[in-house]
């Protein structure tokens, strides 16, 4: 039940994300003549030359890429993605047919930087939401997602961000204007287009990595049930005990290894700092992998080994 659930929170938290991302499409991109990344700006430029919607534009772009990432393997991940797909695409068609100008934010060529960074922002915290959830927002996200799974040692955020610098050069010939037979080229859209990818890449690589971050904290003490039960009573943790002998004193103590959030670590600070003979670091834990299960511990207690198989 509770895995079916968790299936349920991560199709729906993509479906919310991708609203959201059309709405931030229409209210800040659009009126401010600039194509953001990916797919998505290849489609703004095409709307914005041809007048054919993005909707339309964004739900056929991308059946490939997700049939290829299918194919290839990562089949919920493509189902993921064209799911986001649909959902933007027809959110923003029912916008497009409303046409709510209200809502839009036309910064009139003035200060055109700021609906750019709210846009790239909203976008970068839908990027890394997608990814939590196990999706992405299609597009080059696709390309990404499957070189960096083939070469681990690439960020997957910054290929994105390089691959939509290609989108962002493009932009310096779509925007362009013909004057008496002479070319013109604008040099601000792609300026803003960098500007959204990098404030979309920064934003998810930082929610991302933080989102993985923890902290491990070592304690050696003479007394380990005062500090199991202090630091438990702050952040809810429990530890692995070791035996440990001091090698000047020969005194033998526990060594405590609590693995908690890393904003919990200044709980654990005060309330170590108040027993005494105690000794504590700190280090910072680039990623946690797998989940405790305190029923199966439980479990275990009470029945013996046979409950926890």
């Amino acid at each position: 039940m509770k895995k079916t659930v968790g299936h349920v929170l991560r199709y729906l938290l993509i479906t919310v994300t991708a609203v959201v991302m059309a709405a931030a499409t229409y209210i800040f991109v659009i009126p401010n003549d600039f194509a953001p990344s990916g797919i998505s700006g290849i489609c703004v430029m095409i709307q914005y030359k041809l007048g054919i919607s993005i909707g339309y534009l964004n739900l056929i772009a991308n059946i490939p890429l997700c049939i290829l990432a299918f194919c290839m393997g990562y089949r919920n991940f493509a189902v993921k993605s064209y799911l986001f797909c649909v959902v933007f695409s027809v959110s923003y068609i029912v916008m497009q047919k409303l046409d709510p100008v209200f809502l839009q934010y036309d910064s009139k060529g003035q200060d055109t930087i700021l609906p750019v960074m709210i846009a790239g922002v909203i976008s970068g915290l839908a990027t890394a939401l997608c990814f939590e959830a196990g999706g992405s927002q299609c597009g080059t996200d696709i390309a990404s997602k499957i070189l960096s799974e083939k070469k681990p040692e690439f960020n997957f955020f910054w290929i994105s961000f390089a691959l939509n610098s290609m989108v962002a050069f493009s932009s310096l010939f779509v925007y362009a204007k013909v004057t008496d037979g002479v070319l013109e080229l604008n040099y601000k859209p792609v300026a803003l287009c960098i500007i959204y990818c990098l404030s979309d890449s920064l934003l998810a690589d930082i929610i991302e990595r933080n989102g993985r971050e923890a902290a491990e904290i070592v304690v050696i003490t003479p007394y380990p049930e005062l500090v199991i039960s202090e630091i438990n009573k702050k952040t809810h943790h429990t530890s692995t005990m070791l035996d440990g002998t001091g090698t000047y004193s020969g005194e033998n103590k526990k060594v405590l290894i609590f693995i908690v959030n890393k904003f919990q670590v200044p709980h654990v600070k005060r309330a170590i700092k108040k027993i005494p003979d105690t000794f504590s670091f700190v280090s910072t834990v680039n990623e946690t992998i797998g989940w405790f299960d305190s029923r199966r511990v439980r479990n275990k207690k009470k029945t013996g080994p046979k409950a926890a198989d």
